[in-house]
């Protein structure tokens, strides 16, 4: 017999590993086209973060083993991060044959407001989840409190300069390393 969190953490999954399936998809079409595509180390690293947070999602939801009842409202919203992530997935990459397409620079510029506040989204939404069901205080969330007001910031006044993004793309990326390294207990799954 499934236990609830089974059954809860099978759509959990199945979002998270479409969100995965069009990173790894779309990212081979680049890498397909190679010689056709200009990459952008700053787009490439943020492919990457995107990837980690699905990764991540999937390690956090394991968390929620304990939980024997569950409501709509508590699925509705646990399901809510997983599918801005596949949103931000969907839309890191390009999928059509427009000549944007080939200049991954020139697509992540024009991307990035959206992409950034989809984001926002599932930054918000982390911060509940974590006050919610792991009981996180706001105080250790001050970095995803920061990561939120720079995702909504970059947006909102039309942030364009390249060495910004570029420091972003850095700054996500290594602190998601330091993270795996702090907290390496929390990569165990027994």
């Amino acid at each position: 017999m499934v236990n609830p969190f089974e059954y809860v953490s099978i759509l959990v999954s199945i979002i998270l590993g479409l969100g995965i399936t069009q990173l790894l998809s779309a990212f081979s079409d680049l890498l397909y086209n190679y010689r056709k595509v200009k990459f952008y180390w700053p787009h490439s690293f943020w492919i990457v973060f995107i990837l980690f947070l699905h990764i991540q999602d999937w390690f956090i939801t394991y968390q929620l083993r304990d939980k024997q009842v569950w409501n709509l409202p508590e699925l509705s919203f646990v399901l809510f991060y997983p599918i801005t992530l596949f949103m931000v997935a969907k839309m890191l990459l390009p999928t059509n044959e427009s000549e944007e397409r080939n200049d991954m620079k020139s697509f992540y510029f024009s991307q990035y407001p959206i992409l950034f506040l989809i984001t926002s989204l599932s930054i918000i939404s982390s911060l509940v989840f974590n006050y919610y069901f792991l009981h996180v205080t706001a105080l250790q969330q001050v970095p995803l409190f920061l990561f939120l007001a720079a995702m909504i910031y970059l947006p909102i006044k039309k942030v364009d300069n390249e060495l910004i993004h570029k420091i972003l793309a850095v700054a996500i990326v290594a602190l998601s390393l330091v993270s795996v390294v702090i907290e390496k207990d929390f990569w165990v799954i027994k």
